[in-house]
């Protein structure tokens, strides 16, 4: 058997950059705590305002707006549970998507039990939220809408710019947050684009160490979820990770290439050579870094794990909730049947990729599919 590696699930975390490696590692060096007066703790003050400044300017904002976290998942919890608390004398409607990162999602169940009033909206077939829906549900008691930019699974964009006018024309008290871990640095995520008031990033999908992300707070700031000193304007306090922030700023300072042409590499060969395939998510939605397929008759993890024998990695879904034995939320929301969701493979791009891995990769899904689909019918 012919051995390679071909590293196909970028959406769940990426290599860290030699840039983020050398940043990570001078910080250590620099290891003063950097509330301390003194010098070893103004340098490790002066990381973090640097590194502060590049996640702005990728994200195309003003540094003074960016509070880091330990990752999305607290970037999260922080703009869902900060402000629905900060603005729950103003109403008590929250509304989020039936496809969120269970970050996402979670969070609004928890603040269900709290006695909000929380409203989920359903997706088309193609991924993509009904708008409509959401037109009929925000009103003048919702507080807080939060909708991702791209999901996590199919890579399908959301239309947030749309989502924040209905958000802020319906409801002018509330609030509109978007995860945007899956699109930063791949995308133009700007406030001014999106209209968002809270932003979600995080540092491990762009080439940036793991335990390291951070909001974008426009508007609406937050109650603080963790407590304790005064860093970060007690917006989010505690002893920040320097290194890690440090490794942030310089993945964030690094342009992202296209994986446009990978993806339609991939996508072609197996629609042309694999029979009784599926594409999950409407192409003209796409972002073109994950590409979702279900092939129909065989079960994901045993394909995953084959294809793992060969140095090919993919993933089922959501990193997040692959522990599960839960079907996927997002595919179940999409209308898909147990069969697609069963088969469902997610390969997710990143451009250190070549075509040659694209074919290598399409190859073997070729030969393999094969053999297990004569196996299953045994």
């Amino acid at each position: 058997m012919r051995f390679f590696m071909i590293y196909l699930d970028n959406a769940s975390t990426t290599k860290p950059s030699a840039a983020a490696v050398a940043a990570v590692t001078d910080a250590l060096e620099h290891f003063g705590n950097p509330s301390s007066l003194h010098g070893l703790g103004l340098d490790g003050e002066k990381i973090i305002e640097k590194s502060r400044a590049a996640v702005a300017k990728a994200l195309g904002t003003d540094k003074k707006s960016i509070y880091f976290t330990s990752g999305g998942t607290e970037a999260n919890n922080l703009a869902i549970f900060g402000s629905a608390h900060a603005l729950k004398k103003r109403g008590n409607r929250i509304i989020t998507s039936a496809i969120e990162h269970p970050s996402v999602l979670e969070s609004f169940r928890a603040l269900e039990k709290d006695g909000f009033e929380v409203v989920y909206i359903g997706a088309d077939k193609n991924g993509v939220i009904r708008l409509d829906e959401l037109k009929s549900v925000v009103d003048e008691n919702t507080i807080l809408v939060s909708v991702m930019t791209v999901n996590n699974e199919t890579g399908v964009i959301q239309p947030v710019r749309e989502i924040g006018e209905i958000t802020h024309k319906a409801a002018p008290a509330a609030v509109f947050h978007t995860d945007a871990v899956q699109a930063f640095g791949k995308m133009n995520c700007a406030p001014r684009l999106t209209g968002a008031d809270l932003i979600s990033v995080s540092s491990h999908k762009i080439h940036g160490p793991k335990g390291a992300g951070a909001v974008y707070i426009g508007a609406g700031k937050p109650y603080p979820i963790i407590f304790g000193g005064s860093q970060q304007g007690g917006v989010r306090p505690g002893t920040e990770n320097v290194p890690g922030i440090a490794g942030f700023g310089a993945a964030a300072s690094e342009k992202q290439g296209s994986c446009e042409d990978l993806y339609d590499i991939l996508k072609k060969e197996i629609l042309d050579g694999i029979p009784d395939v599926k594409i999950n998510g409407d192409e003209k939605f796409a972002g073109k870094y994950v590409l979702n397929v279900s092939f129909l008759g065989i079960k994901a993890e045993v394909l995953l794990h084959t294809l793992e024998r060969y140095g090919i990695y993919v993933s089922t879904g959501s990193a997040c909730s692959s522990h599960k034995p839960e079907p996927s939320h997002v595919l179940t929301a999409m209308g898909l049947t147990h069969r697609e969701i069963e088969g469902a493979v997610r390969f997710s791009f990143d451009d250190s990729l070549s075509a040659a891995d694209m074919e290598e990769t399409a190859d073997v899904l070729k030969k393999e599919v094969a053999d297990l689909r004569r196996y299953m019918r045994r």
